[in-house]
């Protein structure tokens, strides 16, 4: 069951970033990891930056973020060019 927001009086129990580059992935990386109980999907059209985040050879660098992707991918944190579906 997903949790109201005690403001809004929403559930949030998912996210969806278009865009997968500079600001999205590693910000959607980081709500991923603060919050376990929403599934979070980043879409992008370039199916290269895509399959590099789903690597081990992240398509940008910042410190930390490697480990942050690695713990969440696959559990709530999913990257992906079906924009439609997410």
């Amino acid at each position: 069951m997903a949790l109201r927001h005690p403001t809004l009086d929403i559930r949030l129990n998912s996210i969806c970033c278009i865009g997968a580059g500079y600001v999205g992935g590693p910000t959607c990386a980081t709500i991923a990891l603060k919050c376990p109980h929403i599934k979070v999907t980043i879409v992008d059209l370039n199916e290269a930056r895509i399959a590099a985040w789903n690597s081990d050879d992240l398509p940008i660098y910042e410190p930390g973020l490697y480990e942050v992707v690695k713990q969440c991918r696959g559990k709530n944190l999913f990257f992906s060019t079906d924009v439609k579906s997410a």
